[in-house]
């Protein structure tokens, strides 16, 4: 399971979930909006930075911000899943 943290009315968040719909992956990623309660500070615990998008990928031990890389990493590992 990989969880993508985003922020409502951001372009680079746009920009991942895009391709998160393009790959047709929607039912293998929790979404964590920070704007919800909480959701900032385990943001923080796990990439230390309050900048978003930022995914992890629990199971590939793999954690990134930047929405090119993030896009670059789905196409390589869950493209075509």
């Amino acid at each position: 399971m990989l969880t993508l943290y985003v922020k409502t009315g951001c372009p680079f968040c746009a920009k991942v979930k895009n391709t998160v719909a393009e790959f047709g992956i929607e039912d293998q990623i929790e979404e964590r909006n920070i704007a919800d309660e909480g959701v900032v500070d385990e943001l923080l615990e796990k990439g230390g930075q309050k900048m978003v998008p930022f995914l992890v990928d629990a199971e590939r031990e793999v954690s990134m911000y930047e929405s090119d890389d993030i896009v670059a990493y789905l196409k390589e590992h869950y493209a075509g899943d």
